[in-house]
């Protein structure tokens, strides 16, 4: 009785297994059928080239369907007649790593038992007093083989540099995937000081997985999908440290950046929901696949996180990516994509952190370790890097440019003058114009801010130290007034050396008439006079470049865009530059672009 008893749920679950198994080889057969019958209509109406181009995909879907149906053998009808059929993953008792023979075995056959995971603060053994725990391990040699949860024969262990370079990491929503990155990243993070490993961090997913991370002195930058602008940053400096570091090689003459003697911190960019990554800003793919297959040689890995892994990661990537990480998936095609059959289809959502390791050597069950206090964890590291006088890694990128710059007093320098924030497309620095080198024609629709760059040009020109530069000032205000301002300071022996002929800076608003040659004005002759003198530096505004001559009239412009396209790109503005700006960049009041000789810049001048 008691026999019959519990061998009756053995009995359901087998008959609920062996539904979904039919449902499966339905899904599977159907897209077959469909293409059999073209290939036939095709060579019935004599369409031979069209039935040749299908065939192949029909002999796919044949290959797959047979990969997927359960076919008897006398290993799986001697395990049927031994142990009871019960595909729960709560009963599954067996070792955690499966050999690769065991590849394409039906999923139903593959049974899961590894124990529930500590918390990670246990798998690293931190104790009462982590940060000296943490002190040591970076005191000792680089380790990058780190515990990310439990398997039947202990911590697991992943070595991202020995196993990687990279990783790829899916699981449908729900089932722990930001978790097992937040483990592993602070798990790397324990293990070594920001000196040898850093974190660039892409959540597009609003950026709640890693913010916690962001206080960690690791961290070099973190964007998410509410701000695509700072992501495309985030991707062009990734591209620009690979270049950087592939120079570094390549100067020393060494095979890989470990060869140097003082070698860049490793670079572990982390990407959680990769998929929307790449529907978002497709253009910036090539770059990551560029990371993945030089990656090994530069210290640079990658970590994408995806919910279906299944056409969302390109040949090019998965080529480099040896670790495959599949937690619960909805269907056995995307666990066939990284494990080569669908077993992690078959996990229970009732046990998120259930997942199974693929190294390409074996697959690996394991029950992925969560933090019970990631703030206390990020705190304690942070703790470990002050002591050891650490501080924290210089981010690899800025955020955009702010909308409003405020007016700030400037180290004097003899030869450029400040005037705002210039943007390279990864990081800030000062806008600057050389002011005696040349005219410099500030170009622009009204009220954009020509005035207030003229502005703050002469107060920048009031404090500049000089010997023989007659800094002499003739602002013309409404055609009818001038200010002249001489301001002569002694240089100090740090400053640069100002230039041998005495200067002449002016600075005019409103030029646009005074640029006509028909124009008749003694001043407009004066004018264009001044244009024309190698001792007088004029800083001109105007609305339009219709009458201004480059390089005759000025080599240095800023010019504010007005969204004509070709009237902006007369004006000087790269057409690679223009088309990155958006409709904020154009309602924005001093957002321009600083074209300095063969140099065009992204520019908020300073109001």
């Amino acid at each position: 009785m008691h026999r019959a008893a519990a061998t009756q749920p053995d009995a359901r679950t087998a008959e609920r297994a062996a539904i979904r198994s039919r449902i499966m080889i339905f899904a599977m057969a159907a897209p077959l059928l469909a293409q059999c019958i073209m290939v036939v209509a095709m060579l019935t109406q004599g369409q031979w080239l069209f039935a040749v181009m299908i065939i192949p995909g029909t002999v796919g879907c044949l290959a797959s369907l047979l990969v997927a149906v359960p076919w008897p053998s006398a290993a799986s009808n001697h395990t049927a007649a031994s142990m009871p059929q019960d595909r729960g993953i709560s009963d599954y008792a067996t070792t955690d790593v499966i050999d690769g023979s065991l590849a394409g075995k039906p999923a139903e056959n593959i049974r899961f038992d590894a124990p529930a995971s500590p918390c990670l603060e246990e798998l690293m053994g931190f104790g009462r007093l982590p940060w000296r725990t943490i002190v040591a391990r970076w005191l000792a040699q680089p380790d990058f083989a780190v515990p990310i949860g439990m398997s039947a024969t202990g911590p697991l262990l992943i070595d991202l540099q020995r196993q990687g370079p990279h990783a790829l990491v899916a699981g449908t929503t729900g089932s722990g995937k930001s978790v097992l990155l937040q483990s592993w990243c602070l798990a790397l993070a324990a293990m070594n000081g920001p000196d040898r490993l850093n974190f660039v961090f892409l959540d597009f997913k609003g950026g709640s997985a890693f913010r916690p991370l962001e206080a960690l002195p690791h961290t070099v930058g973190s964007v998410c999908d509410l701000d695509l602008t700072h992501a495309a940053r985030a991707l062009r400096a990734l591209e620009a440290e690979l270049t950087r570091r592939e120079r570094l090689v390549a100067e020393s003459r060494s095979h890989q950046l470990d060869d140097l003697t003082a070698p860049p911190p490793r670079l572990v960019v982390v990407i959680d929901e990769f998929h929307a990554l790449k529907d978002q800003l497709p253009d910036y793919i090539g770059r990551l696949v560029r990371i993945a297959s030089l990656g090994r040689s530069l210290g640079m890995h990658l970590i994408a996180c995806t919910q279906n892994p299944a056409g969302q990661v390109s040949a090019d990537m998965k080529a480099n990516m040896a670790i495959s990480i599949c937690l619960r998936v909805r269907d056995a095609m995307q666990s066939i994509e990284l494990l080569s059959d669908g077993r992690a289809a078959a996990l229970s959502p009732a046990m998120p952190g259930a997942a199974y390791c693929n190294d390409c050597a074996t697959v690996s069950a394991l029950r992925c370790a969560a933090t019970d206090d990631i703030d206390a964890c990020c705190q304690q590291i942070a703790l470990a890097a002050r002591f050891m006088a650490m501080t924290p890694s210089p981010p690899l990128f800025t955020a955009p440019l702010p909308t409003q710059v405020e007016v700030t007093k400037q180290s004097p320098n003899c030869n450029r003058l400040w005037f705002g924030l210039a943007d390279d497309g990864i990081g800030l620095a000062s806008a600057t114009v050389p002011v005696f080198s040349g005219n410099i024609g500030i170009i622009g629709p009204l009220g954009r801010g020509k005035t207030t760059v003229l502005q703050t040009i002469a107060q920048q020109a009031c404090c500049i130290p000089a010997t023989d530069v007659r800094c002499s000032i003739l602002m013309r205000d409404g055609w009818q007034t001038t200010r002249r301002h001489n301001n002569p300071m002694p240089v100090s022996a740090t400053q640069a050396a100002p230039p041998h002929v005495p200067r002449t800076l002016w600075l005019v608003d409103d030029a646009d008439s005074l640029f006509d040659p028909f124009n008749t004005d003694p001043f407009a002759s004066t004018f264009r006079q001044a244009l024309a003198d190698p001792t007088t530096s004029v800083v001109f505004a105007v609305a339009s470049c219709r009458h201004v001559r480059v390089p005759e009239h000025c080599v240095t412009r800023i010019v504010f865009p007005c969204g004509d396209r070709s009237a902006d790109l007369l004006a000087g503005i790269p057409a690679p530059l223009l088309a990155c700006l958006s409709r904020n960049d154009l309602n924005t009041p001093g957002r321009g672009v600083l074209i300095d000789g063969a140099n065009a810049l992204l520019v908020q001048c300073a109001q």
